[in-house]
């Protein structure tokens, strides 16, 4: 217990000579305020200890003690004294190191005096930086403003020199311009240097700027020289198109190398400029007038001498020309209603092939239609028109509206004198092929100038038109008027062969419809609709002039025949060759030629839906269909297009007659077997086929008069047919389809003794077998 007490009071005047340290500072002793410490208050205490007896309560040991029921006095005091060992431990220890500790004094108190002499030391560098810093921001101040003086130095001595260098001429332009010929590039590169130094004297003498006073007078001068070399070099080139025969491209062409000498006079003599353009406007205007109008009348004089008249419309009859004092056929005379080759001048190839040679044809004695020579002339005209717009945009500078002027201005009087011709030739024109091929020359050459991006000539394309539709429509309203004027008793003698007006209708129709295919136009479509009608009103007028029904349908077949024969194979001629190919085939003198449908398959074409007797099957059911076949050109019919309105048309009128005339021509042999056919299938359809019993000898009959006279008939039709029609191939058809209508015939006549009440009959013995009477007609089909 010594210990403790020598160590407390030497710990509590350490703590007293703290205390007298800290209050014996001047300023640092204050009084304590107590006045407002109630020490008195036993809430307070009460409520402090009350919080200290919960905290212990709280403690591990405390709660250890109470469970095992310890003397807390007995506790408390083993605690005290534990505590007692424990301090006079860590006395001792603190007396064993009171050495150390005296060293570790000293040596905190060696370190606080070297830091206090580095403090001193970085304080002294901070003075010194804070001194530096401030010279540098004065050095940054300084040297800020000499750029600021640098630069604005440097901007006035930019401007200085561009502006002096602007004014300034040199020698070597005063002599390019003086002395160097205007083809010399040396002029050209020193003319748009003169243009720049006049441009900016200009431009500094709307400033206000006293230096171009000095300079002005030597570059008026240079200026003056150079448009007077300009224009007389300009002037030169455009005199030279004047020359005959000569070739005004190659002048052109030149003259774009020296296309700024145009914008130097535009931008610095405006009036040399103008008469330039003028002059240029007037030459070539000139030129283009006369070469055009000379290689028009050159080009009219290669025409077919004999082209269509006012009489050559499709009602007009052949003899009504022929006379004493008519012309003969010339060899060179061009077709009116057949298109023939000449529809190939609107093909790709032949559309932009060069233009035809007038003196050169002339001496080969060629002749060529109307629409060669249009294609020909307005080819050329394209083809100049395109490069002087492209000329005129690129030297004159000019584009748009003025493009359009300017453009005008040269080839106006060029274009108004191929519109006066145009109309003046088709005022006497009557080829509606040629006027109609015209139309579609025009359309396409359109195109052409749309694709070189020349849109100068669209005004003169709608003027051509508006010439050219008129008058087509014009001519195909007259050929309507004169068919349906056309009186059949005037037109002589009459016979069943094909007209030459329906002849005429076909092959008309034909070609427009085939140029029409290339840009359908649906005006063209009603005209040829009008036509049509009146070509089918004008046939069934001249059938009504024949006294017997046949030898009417003989004539509406003939007629129908051929329209569609013409029609089909102008317009799939690949497909015609390739049947006569491997028919082996020769065409006859006329080109009309109409094929039967065959519909065997073992003829190598197209097989159709109802087959015909003449089949390679043998069996007793060979034609499962009672209608005719079709009498037309079946294999032409394989299109990659829907046929034509003309084509469907008489094809229905032709299917409607041949089956007509098939009747009439069975009913005078086979007539009472069509009759007995007929009534017994009505009585089996009715019900009432016991009727049929009081038939048997009218049966009888029938039966041994076609046995006796089957072979005979079918001869005599055989040759009547032959002789009725002209085109053999419609011939065969029909007797195909009346054989086979025979056939049928009987084998429903067969069906009908098969009933019941006709079973016993004892002429049904008689009955020819159906298998026999198909190889017996057989021999009786055709073969060419």
């Amino acid at each position: 217990m010594a210990a403790p007490e020598l160590m407390q009071p030497a710990g509590a005047s350490d703590m007293d000579e703290d205390e007298n340290a800290l209050g014996s500072g001047p300023g640092l002793q204050e009084p304590l305020q107590l006045g407002e410490l109630d020490i008195t208050s036993e809430e307070f205490i009460l409520d402090e200890v009350d919080v200290h007896i919960q905290a212990n309560l709280e403690d591990d040991l405390v709660k250890e003690a109470l469970k095992t029921g310890v003397d807390l006095r007995h506790y408390s005091k083993q605690v005290e004294l534990e505590l007692q060992q424990i301090e006079q431990k860590s006395i001792r220890d603190y007396i064993q190191e009171s050495e150390n500790i005296a060293s570790l004094h000293n040596q905190i108190t060696a370190c606080d005096a070297v830091l206090e002499r580095m403090e001193q030391m970085l304080g002294a560098f901070q003075s010194d930086l804070s001194s530096i810093s401030s010279e540098i921001r004065t050095l940054q101040e300084q040297s800020g403003a000499m750029n600021v003086r640098l630069r604005n130095r440097q901007a006035v001595r930019g401007r200085l020199g561009e502006l002096v260098d602007g004014l300034v001429v040199p020698s070597a332009l005063v002599t390019a311009i003086l002395e160097a010929p205007v083809t010399d590039p040396r002029f050209l590169e020193q003319l748009q240097e003169l243009d720049a130094k006049a441009a900016a004297v200009r431009e500094q003498e709307a400033r206000g700027t006293a230096a171009c006073a000095d300079v002005r007078g030597v570059l008026d001068r240079l200026r003056v020289k150079a448009v007077a070399k300009i224009r007389e070099f300009v002037l030169q080139k455009i005199y030279s198109f004047r020359k005959p025969m000569t070739n005004y491209q190659i002048p052109q062409t030149a003259l774009l190398k020296y296309r700024f000498f145009y914008q130097f006079l535009l931008g610095n003599e405006r009036a040399t400029a103008r008469e330039i353009r003028d002059e240029y406007v007037e030459t070539l205007g000139k030129v283009y007038l006369s070469y055009s109008r000379s290689y028009l009348g050159r080009l009219m004089k290669v025409q077919y001498e004999e082209v269509a008249e006012k009489d050559d419309l499709m009602g007009v009859e052949d003899t009504a020309k022929k006379g004493f004092f008519s012309k003969p056929s010339l060899r060179s005379r061009n077709t009116i209603f057949t298109l023939g080759t000449r529809g190939s001048v609107i093909s790709p190839t032949e559309l932009e092939a060069p233009i035809l040679v007038p003196h050169t044809a002339q001496r080969g004695e060629q002749r060529y239609p109307f629409e060669a020579l249009f294609r020909s002339q307005h080819y050329a005209l394209l083809d100049n028109s395109c490069r002087e717009y492209l000329f005129i945009c690129d030297f004159f500078a000019v584009s748009g509206p003025a493009a359009h002027d300017l453009f005008h201005a040269v080839m106006g009087r060029t274009l108004n004198m191929t519109l006066k011709h145009l109309e003046s030739y088709l005022t006497d024109c009557y080829d509606a092929i040629a006027v109609f091929l015209c139309i579609h020359i025009v359309l396409r050459f359109r195109n052409i100038a749309a694709k070189r991006d020349v849109p100068a000539l669209d005004r003169y394309w709608e003027q051509v038109l508006a010439l050219l539709w008129p008058r087509f429509e014009l001519i195909l309203e007259m050929n309507v008027q004169s068919v349906r004027s056309t009186d059949p008793q005037r037109l002589g003698g009459l016979d069943t062969r094909p007209h030459y007006i329906t002849r005429r209708y076909a092959e008309f129709s034909s070609a427009l419809v085939s140029i029409n295919q290339t840009i359908p136009n649906e005006r063209t479509m009603q005209l040829l609709g009008q036509l049509q009608v009146e070509v089918e009103n004008f046939v069934l007028r001249v059938a009504a002039e024949f006294s017997s029904r046949k030898e009417q349908l003989v004539f509406l077949i003939n007629n129908y025949d051929m329209m569609l024969g013409v029609l089909m194979v102008t317009d799939f001629p690949q497909n015609l060759q390739k049947y006569l190919t491997y028919k082996s085939i020769s065409l006859p003198p006329f080109p009309l030629l109409h094929l039967k449908n065959y519909s065997s398959p073992r003829e190598g074409l197209p097989s159709n839906e109802r087959t015909s007797f003449f089949c390679s099957s043998d069996t007793l059911n060979p034609c499962p269909s009672q209608n005719l076949p079709p009498l037309s050109l079946s294999f032409l019919q394989e299109r990659a297009a829907d046929d034509s309105k003309e084509v469907e048309s008489f094809q229905q009128l032709l299917n409607a007659r041949t089956q007509e005339f098939i009747e009439e021509l069975l009913s005078p042999p086979f007539g009472g077997l069509v009759a007995f056919v007929k009534e017994a299938e009505g009585l089996i359809e009715r019900g009432q086929a016991e009727q049929l019993r009081g038939e048997e000898a009218r049966v009888t009959q029938l039966i041994r008069g076609f046995g006796s006279s089957w072979k005979s008939s079918v001869e005599s039709l055989s040759q009547d047919v032959m002789r009725s029609f002209t085109n053999f191939r419609n011939g065969t058809s029909i007797i195909q389809g009346a054989l086979t209508q025979l056939i049928q015939l009987y084998h429903r006549f067969h069906r009908v003794l098969s009933q019941p009440q006709l079973r016993a009959l004892p002429a049904r013995a008689e009955l020819i077998n159906i298998h026999h009477l198909m190889v017996e007609l057989k021999k009786h089909k055709p073969n060419f």
